[in-house]
Protein backbone atom coordinates (compact mmCIF):
# COMPACT_ATOMS: atom_id res chain seq x y z
CA UNK A 1 0.00 0.00 0.00
CA UNK A 2 1.38 3.45 -1.07
CA UNK A 3 1.33 7.11 0.32
CA UNK A 4 -1.26 7.78 -2.64
CA UNK A 5 -3.82 4.39 -1.38
CA UNK A 6 -3.56 5.38 2.18
CA UNK A 7 -4.60 9.27 1.16
CA UNK A 8 -7.35 8.14 -0.52
CA UNK A 9 -8.51 5.64 2.13
CA UNK A 10 -8.19 8.93 4.12
CA UNK A 11 -10.26 10.79 1.95
CA UNK A 12 -12.74 8.22 2.15
CA UNK A 13 -13.13 7.89 6.18
CA UNK A 14 -13.25 11.92 6.06
CA UNK A 15 -16.35 11.45 4.39
CA UNK A 16 -18.08 8.68 5.86
CA UNK A 17 -17.21 10.55 9.23
CA UNK A 18 -18.99 13.94 7.53
CA UNK A 19 -21.97 11.70 7.44
CA UNK A 20 -22.07 10.26 10.90
CA UNK A 21 -21.82 13.94 12.00
CA UNK A 22 -24.40 15.54 10.12
CA UNK A 23 -26.90 12.45 10.95
CA UNK A 24 -25.68 13.33 14.85
CA UNK A 25 -26.35 17.26 14.17
CA UNK A 26 -30.21 15.99 13.08
CA UNK A 27 -30.34 13.63 16.29
CA UNK A 28 -32.50 16.23 18.14
CA UNK A 29 -35.36 14.75 16.53
CA UNK A 30 -34.32 11.03 17.62
CA UNK A 31 -33.31 12.04 21.18
CA UNK A 32 -37.38 13.31 21.39
CA UNK A 33 -38.06 9.66 19.78
CA UNK A 34 -36.14 7.74 21.89
CA UNK A 35 -37.40 9.64 25.53
CA UNK A 36 -40.92 9.79 24.27
CA UNK A 37 -40.59 5.71 23.49
CA UNK A 38 -39.23 5.57 27.01
CA UNK A 39 -42.26 6.58 28.79
CA UNK A 40 -44.00 3.32 26.75
CA UNK A 41 -41.53 0.98 29.07
CA UNK A 42 -43.77 0.79 32.41
CA UNK A 43 -46.41 0.08 30.60
CA UNK A 44 -45.53 -3.06 28.44
CA UNK A 45 -43.52 -4.07 31.54
CA UNK A 46 -46.56 -3.89 33.47
CA UNK A 47 -48.42 -6.25 30.86
CA UNK A 48 -45.12 -8.78 30.62
CA UNK A 49 -45.38 -8.83 34.97
CA UNK A 50 -49.08 -10.04 34.73
CA UNK A 51 -48.69 -11.90 31.04
CA UNK A 52 -45.74 -13.95 33.11
CA UNK A 53 -47.27 -14.00 36.45
CA UNK A 54 -49.79 -16.22 34.84
CA UNK A 55 -47.96 -18.19 32.53
CA UNK A 56 -45.22 -19.14 35.45
CA UNK A 57 -48.17 -19.82 37.86
CA UNK A 58 -47.12 -22.70 39.86
CA UNK A 59 -43.50 -23.12 38.12
CA UNK A 60 -40.28 -21.98 40.30
CA UNK A 61 -38.86 -21.66 36.72
CA UNK A 62 -39.03 -22.22 33.05
CA UNK A 63 -35.54 -23.07 31.31
CA UNK A 64 -33.23 -21.92 34.22
CA UNK A 65 -35.68 -18.54 34.34
CA UNK A 66 -37.76 -17.50 37.48
CA UNK A 67 -39.84 -14.91 37.39
CA UNK A 68 -37.21 -11.74 38.02
CA UNK A 69 -35.17 -13.32 35.55
CA UNK A 70 -37.74 -13.58 32.99
CA UNK A 71 -39.07 -9.59 33.69
CA UNK A 72 -35.52 -8.56 33.73
CA UNK A 73 -34.72 -10.16 30.52
CA UNK A 74 -37.89 -8.58 29.09
CA UNK A 75 -36.63 -5.22 30.60
CA UNK A 76 -33.32 -5.22 28.72
CA UNK A 77 -34.63 -6.23 25.94
CA UNK A 78 -37.05 -2.83 25.92
CA UNK A 79 -33.81 -0.90 26.43
CA UNK A 80 -32.01 -2.66 23.45
CA UNK A 81 -34.56 -2.48 20.96
CA UNK A 82 -35.35 1.26 21.91
CA UNK A 83 -31.44 2.01 21.79
CA UNK A 84 -31.67 0.97 18.29
CA UNK A 85 -35.04 1.90 17.10
CA UNK A 86 -33.80 4.67 14.88
CA UNK A 87 -32.09 2.87 12.21
CA UNK A 88 -35.67 0.75 11.60
CA UNK A 89 -36.16 2.58 8.69
CA UNK A 90 -32.54 1.86 7.01
CA UNK A 91 -34.35 -0.49 4.21
CA UNK A 92 -36.78 2.47 3.47
CA UNK A 93 -33.97 4.89 2.66
CA UNK A 94 -32.03 2.54 0.66
CA UNK A 95 -35.18 1.88 -1.26
CA UNK A 96 -35.76 5.83 -1.81
CA UNK A 97 -31.99 5.59 -3.07
CA UNK A 98 -32.38 2.96 -5.90
CA UNK A 99 -35.84 4.03 -7.14
CA UNK A 100 -35.17 7.99 -7.49
CA UNK A 101 -32.25 8.10 -9.35
CA UNK A 102 -30.50 9.51 -5.69
CA UNK A 103 -27.94 6.88 -5.71
CA UNK A 104 -26.74 7.81 -9.12
CA UNK A 105 -24.95 10.82 -7.35
CA UNK A 106 -23.33 8.36 -4.76
CA UNK A 107 -22.10 5.87 -7.37
CA UNK A 108 -20.04 8.76 -8.70
CA UNK A 109 -17.56 9.09 -5.27
CA UNK A 110 -14.86 7.53 -4.25
CA UNK A 111 -17.39 5.72 -1.57
CA UNK A 112 -18.46 2.37 -0.87
CA UNK A 113 -22.29 2.94 -0.34
CA UNK A 114 -23.31 0.79 1.84
CA UNK A 115 -20.47 1.94 4.54
CA UNK A 116 -21.81 5.39 3.69
CA UNK A 117 -25.84 4.20 4.77
CA UNK A 118 -23.90 2.73 8.18
CA UNK A 119 -21.90 5.80 9.03
CA UNK A 120 -25.39 7.32 8.50
CA UNK A 121 -27.59 5.12 10.58
CA UNK A 122 -24.88 5.03 13.26
CA UNK A 123 -25.56 8.77 13.41
CA UNK A 124 -29.04 8.35 14.43
CA UNK A 125 -28.23 6.30 17.57
CA UNK A 126 -25.30 8.25 18.73
CA UNK A 127 -27.64 9.68 21.57
CA UNK A 128 -29.86 6.69 22.13
CA UNK A 129 -27.50 4.23 22.47
CA UNK A 130 -25.83 5.73 25.49
CA UNK A 131 -28.77 6.49 26.76
CA UNK A 132 -29.85 3.11 26.29
CA UNK A 133 -27.02 1.97 28.50
CA UNK A 134 -27.76 4.31 31.79
CA UNK A 135 -31.08 2.11 31.60
CA UNK A 136 -29.70 -0.77 31.22
CA UNK A 137 -27.17 -0.10 34.20
CA UNK A 138 -30.41 0.93 36.23
CA UNK A 139 -32.00 -2.36 35.54
CA UNK A 140 -28.54 -4.06 36.61
CA UNK A 141 -28.49 -2.48 39.61
CA UNK A 142 -32.23 -3.07 40.55
CA UNK A 143 -31.83 -7.33 39.82
CA UNK A 144 -28.28 -6.97 42.06
CA UNK A 145 -27.22 -7.80 38.35
CA UNK A 146 -24.50 -5.49 37.93
CA UNK A 147 -20.97 -5.40 37.32
CA UNK A 148 -18.48 -3.77 35.21
CA UNK A 149 -17.22 -6.80 33.52
CA UNK A 150 -20.86 -7.24 32.50
CA UNK A 151 -21.08 -3.52 31.33
CA UNK A 152 -18.54 -3.57 29.31
CA UNK A 153 -19.70 -6.98 27.33
CA UNK A 154 -23.09 -5.19 26.95
CA UNK A 155 -21.67 -2.55 25.20
CA UNK A 156 -19.77 -4.19 23.13
CA UNK A 157 -23.03 -6.21 22.19
CA UNK A 158 -25.18 -4.02 21.79
CA UNK A 159 -23.04 -2.04 19.63
CA UNK A 160 -22.79 -5.67 17.25
CA UNK A 161 -26.51 -5.88 17.44
CA UNK A 162 -27.05 -2.49 16.25
CA UNK A 163 -24.19 -4.07 13.26
CA UNK A 164 -26.10 -6.72 12.35
CA UNK A 165 -29.45 -5.23 12.84
CA UNK A 166 -27.99 -2.69 9.68
CA UNK A 167 -27.16 -5.08 7.73
CA UNK A 168 -29.96 -7.25 7.65
CA UNK A 169 -32.50 -4.03 6.60
CA UNK A 170 -29.48 -3.20 4.11
CA UNK A 171 -29.91 -6.44 2.60
CA UNK A 172 -33.37 -6.47 2.17
CA UNK A 173 -32.81 -2.52 0.51
CA UNK A 174 -30.62 -4.03 -1.75
CA UNK A 175 -33.27 -6.15 -2.60
CA UNK A 176 -34.65 -2.77 -4.64
CA UNK A 177 -32.13 -3.40 -7.45
CA UNK A 178 -33.83 -6.40 -8.78
CA UNK A 179 -37.70 -6.54 -6.91
CA UNK A 180 -40.36 -3.56 -7.60
CA UNK A 181 -40.67 -2.86 -3.73
CA UNK A 182 -38.92 -4.45 -0.74
CA UNK A 183 -41.38 -2.66 1.75
CA UNK A 184 -43.38 -5.67 1.86
CA UNK A 185 -40.69 -7.84 2.90
CA UNK A 186 -39.87 -5.42 5.11
CA UNK A 187 -43.05 -6.01 7.08
CA UNK A 188 -43.25 -9.40 6.94
CA UNK A 189 -39.17 -9.58 8.27
CA UNK A 190 -40.60 -7.56 11.39
CA UNK A 191 -42.60 -10.81 12.65
CA UNK A 192 -39.84 -12.82 11.98
CA UNK A 193 -37.02 -10.62 13.89
CA UNK A 194 -40.14 -10.48 16.90
CA UNK A 195 -39.74 -14.43 16.85
CA UNK A 196 -36.34 -15.32 16.39
CA UNK A 197 -34.07 -12.22 18.27
CA UNK A 198 -35.67 -13.54 21.47
CA UNK A 199 -38.19 -10.20 21.42
CA UNK A 200 -41.38 -12.21 22.04
CA UNK A 201 -40.22 -15.44 24.20
CA UNK A 202 -36.74 -15.73 25.53
CA UNK A 203 -35.04 -18.19 23.59
CA UNK A 204 -33.67 -19.86 26.36
CA UNK A 205 -37.22 -21.45 26.28
CA UNK A 206 -36.07 -23.37 23.07
CA UNK A 207 -34.10 -26.46 24.12
CA UNK A 208 -33.25 -29.34 23.23
CA UNK A 209 -33.70 -29.90 18.95
CA UNK A 210 -34.80 -26.54 19.25
CA UNK A 211 -31.45 -24.91 21.06
CA UNK A 212 -30.68 -24.22 17.31
CA UNK A 213 -32.45 -21.32 17.31
CA UNK A 214 -30.70 -19.69 19.88
CA UNK A 215 -27.89 -19.47 17.69
CA UNK A 216 -29.58 -17.93 14.59
CA UNK A 217 -28.53 -14.73 13.15
CA UNK A 218 -30.98 -12.66 14.41
CA UNK A 219 -30.54 -13.83 17.98
CA UNK A 220 -27.74 -11.28 17.92
CA UNK A 221 -29.71 -8.58 17.47
CA UNK A 222 -31.50 -8.46 20.55
CA UNK A 223 -31.22 -11.82 22.50
CA UNK A 224 -28.00 -11.71 22.88
CA UNK A 225 -27.30 -8.39 24.04
CA UNK A 226 -30.38 -8.54 26.70
CA UNK A 227 -28.97 -12.69 27.88
CA UNK A 228 -24.89 -12.04 27.79
CA UNK A 229 -24.78 -11.40 31.48
CA UNK A 230 -26.21 -14.55 32.13
CA UNK A 231 -23.96 -16.79 30.18
CA UNK A 232 -21.04 -18.66 31.12
CA UNK A 233 -19.17 -17.83 28.05
CA UNK A 234 -19.69 -14.44 27.16
CA UNK A 235 -16.46 -14.03 24.87
CA UNK A 236 -18.19 -16.86 22.53
CA UNK A 237 -21.74 -15.12 22.13
CA UNK A 238 -19.43 -11.65 21.29
CA UNK A 239 -17.62 -14.40 18.62
CA UNK A 240 -21.08 -15.29 17.37
CA UNK A 241 -22.35 -11.96 16.65
CA UNK A 242 -19.10 -10.86 14.93
CA UNK A 243 -18.95 -14.53 12.41
CA UNK A 244 -22.54 -12.76 11.05
CA UNK A 245 -21.10 -9.63 10.92
CA UNK A 246 -18.39 -10.92 8.64
CA UNK A 247 -21.11 -13.39 6.73
CA UNK A 248 -23.32 -10.76 6.04
CA UNK A 249 -20.83 -7.90 5.07
CA UNK A 250 -19.71 -10.81 2.60
CA UNK A 251 -23.18 -10.83 1.07
CA UNK A 252 -23.43 -6.81 1.25
CA UNK A 253 -20.55 -6.42 -0.57
CA UNK A 254 -21.40 -8.93 -3.63
CA UNK A 255 -25.34 -7.60 -3.34
CA UNK A 256 -23.77 -4.30 -3.96
CA UNK A 257 -21.55 -5.01 -7.00
CA UNK A 258 -24.03 -7.18 -8.88
CA UNK A 259 -27.01 -4.83 -8.15
CA UNK A 260 -25.09 -1.72 -9.16
CA UNK A 261 -23.86 -3.43 -12.20
CA UNK A 262 -27.82 -4.39 -12.61
CA UNK A 263 -29.00 -1.16 -12.19
CA UNK A 264 -26.32 0.53 -14.77
CA UNK A 265 -27.61 -1.81 -17.21
CA UNK A 266 -30.88 -1.02 -17.09
CA UNK A 267 -29.89 2.93 -17.80
CA UNK A 268 -30.09 3.50 -13.78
Amino acid sequence: MDLEDILQMEVRMKKYLQSLKIEYLNSKEYFISFVSSIFYIPITIIVYYFLWKFIMKGQADIAGMNFDDVIAYFMTILVVKNSMSNTMAETYYIFQDINTGNIDTLITKPIYYPLTRFFISLGRVVISMPLGIAFWIAVQLYFDKFSFESLGYFIISLFLGFCLMFQVLCILGLLTFWLKSVLSLRDIFWYILAIFSGEVVPLAFFSGKFEIIQHNPLAGIYYIPANIINSNNMKALILEQVIYIVIFSIIIYFMWRRGIKHYESQGG
